[in-house]
Parts: C-alpha cells; structure tokens; sequence
C-alpha cells in the first residue's frame, strides 16, 4: 500500500445527509433495532390506552408518551439541520476539501483556509464504510467523511485495506463489497 491515500473533493448536500442520518441512527445497528422496536410498542400502548383498550398507570403513559413523540422528533432534528445545512452551507460546500490517509496519521485541509487538521490513527474512535462513503469519527458527533464518488475502484480498497490495518475492530464495513 502506497501512502498517502489523498481524497479530494466538494462536500454535497447528499454527503452531508447521508452522513447524519448514518450518525444518528446506524453506526450503532442493535441499538437502533432496539430503539426502533421500543418506539413501536411505546407507541402502540399509548395508542390503546387512549382508545380505553388497555390501561396503563399514569407514568407508563407518560413513558410511552415520551417514546412515542421522541423517536419522530429526533429524526425530524435531523431533517432540519440538513435543511440548516442547505440553506446556511452554501460556501461550505464551494470549498474543495483534501483528506490524506498516511502511514501515522490522517490530514486534511479546505481550500482558502489557511488551517489544516492532523489527526493521529489513534484519535479515532471507531470507522464505517457504506454504500457511499466512508466515515471516521473522532467522536461520536465529529466525523471525517471521504466520499466514494469519482475514486476508482482501486482507491476505495486500498482505503478499506488502510482502515482495517490502521484501525482494526474500529472499523466496520455496513455495504455489500464487492
């Protein structure tokens, strides 16, 4: 493997939903099972004690209740900050964006920014590869996005070969690789 493995590119609207919604809801796959499972019944049990089908105590209604409208809004948070995004992002996305995945650490920089970022292969908490993209969280809100689009095939597994040597069981692979 030859490094740097050197990405390039301009952040998109999709990127930037695809990676919320992959944070929120999918780096964590039995949790968000679990979640989703518990909404249903929560929901399901506020909706047949409204109806007098059932009786709940008054704090498991307001248990379910909260379940019930929590998981929805949540999701729709994350539909308005992509929507803040597409609207108040504009220059964000003008600006060319570099990644370098070298031997001992990871650099990246924006056009017409004077900063740049380092990170060591350490700092890094846990990775995914999807369908699209890749994503390498510094935390679990605070991600290093490198999308597929335009990389040639071999790039993307050389990349995949780099996370697995530089990460280990840190990185997950949630798509079909070919």
């Amino acid at each position: 493997m030859q490094y740097p493995i050197v990405y390039t590119f301009k952040l998109t609207l999709d990127d930037y939903r695809e990676m919320s919604f992959f944070s929120t809801f999918s780096h964590r796959r039995n949790q968000s099972i679990v979640l989703f499972f518990v909404w249903i019944v929560a929901t399901a049990a506020f909706f047949l004690d409204v109806a007098n089908k059932i009786e709940l105590s008054e704090t498991v209604h307001l248990c379910a209740l909260m379940v019930a409208v929590s998981v929805p809004i949540l999701f729709f948070s994350v539909w308005i900050n992509v929507h803040k995004f597409k609207v108040h992002g504009e220059q964000y996305r003008k600006k060319m964006h570099t990644v370098l995945l070298g031997k001992d650490d990871v650099r990246y920089s924006e056009s017409d920014s004077r900063s740049t970022g380092t990170d060591q292969w350490d700092d890094f908490v846990y990775a995914f590869e999807t369908k699209n993209m890749f994503l390498l969280y510094r935390t679990p809100n605070n991600a290093v996005l490198l999308p597929k689009r335009g990389v040639p095939a071999r790039q993307i597994e050389e990349t995949r070969a780099c996370l697995k040597e530089k990460l280990g069981a840190k990185f997950k692979i949630r798509c079909r690789v070919k």
